[in-house]
């Protein structure tokens, strides 16, 4: 996995490649976001790192210590989770975890360095993350930590300190090419319904391929207010939804629903919206309003 590869988060990878290039590495990085960017971006950093014939600050690919990172089986790599954490309980990465960590880390590299990746940083509990405060402030040579956290927050403020946190945006996969055409025909229908306007105006962002994830989230909030507020409303003989033919099939959905949870969902929907015009992690919002409704 090289930053090339990545599909998201371009702009992080390029403040990151002038300090592979200058060799002016920090000895921990914290990356911040949703499982699958963080994971992609840890792995990019780790496999550069190690690389032995680096271009323009990212992995070449083609070098032997990028083959061993591809196959799994690279010597200097470290790498903790949750999963792989001795111990048996599974909710918390302890402190047995961070001194096995220490002890490889101990060890000379095969290479010029270790890179250590702990992923779901998050769930380090307490005694863990002091214990990691001793390489933070002490690192074994030139290795380089690399957190993985869905939220900086679960960290103590001693740790986020001596990291070098980044942001990531969320994850986020190619468009549907059947759900985009639905959609597109979907305006094409009801473009000159007046009362739709406000509407097709939500929809475009999700029409906009390379529009990012956040934006999307907002788009696909208010537009699910604005079918629920079309919900309550239609029992008081308000037809201003945007579904045209469909208007039938949508009166009976309606007439099924709780007037109570409708209210309820349009405050959580609302809600939702201001955590993510906040800046709040999209993919925990919407999940987080999945399970209100």
């Amino acid at each position: 996995m090289s930053f090339a590869e990545l599909k998201n988060n371009r702009a992080v990878a390029a403040q990151l490649k002038p300090l592979l290039q200058s060799g002016k590495l920090v000895h921990a990085f914290l990356f911040v976001g949703g499982k699958e960017s963080r994971l992609q971006m840890g792995k990019a950093l780790a496999e550069a790192i190690l690389c032995e014939s680096p271009e323009d600050g990212d992995a070449c690919g083609s070098c032997l210590s990028c083959r061993k990172f591809s196959h799994g089986n690279h010597e200097d790599y470290l790498y903790v989770d949750l999963e792989t954490a001795p111990g048996n309980a599974k909710t918390q990465i302890g402190v047995d975890a961070v001194e096995a960590l220490q002890e490889q880390l101990k060890l000379k590299p095969f290479g010029k360095r270790h890179a250590a990746v702990i992923e779901e940083a998050h769930l380090l509990n307490t005694a863990a993350q002091n214990k990691l405060l001793k390489t933070l402030e002490e690192p074994a040579g030139d290795s380089v930590l690399i957190l993985l956290a869905e939220k900086r927050e679960a960290l103590l403020p001693t740790v986020v300190s001596r990291c070098s946190t980044y942001y990531l945006e969320e994850d986020s996969e190619a468009p549907d090419e059947e759900m985009l055409q639905l959609a597109k025909d979907f305006l094409a229908v009801c473009a000159q319904r007046p009362l739709f306007f406000p509407r097709r105006d939500c929809l475009k962002p999700l029409l906009e391929e390379k529009n990012d994830p956040r934006a999307k989230a907002s788009a696909f909030l208010a537009c699910l207010q604005m079918l629920m507020r079309d919900a309550l409303l239609y029992p008081y003989g308000a037809k201003t939804s945007p579904l045209s033919d469909g208007w039938d099939a949508f009166g009976m959905i309606c007439e099924k629903m709780d007037r109570d949870a409708l209210n309820r969902a349009i405050a959580a929907a609302e809600e939702a919206g201001r955590s993510v015009r906040l800046g709040y992690n999209t993919g925990y919002t919407l999940k987080k309003l999945c399970l209100d409704l």
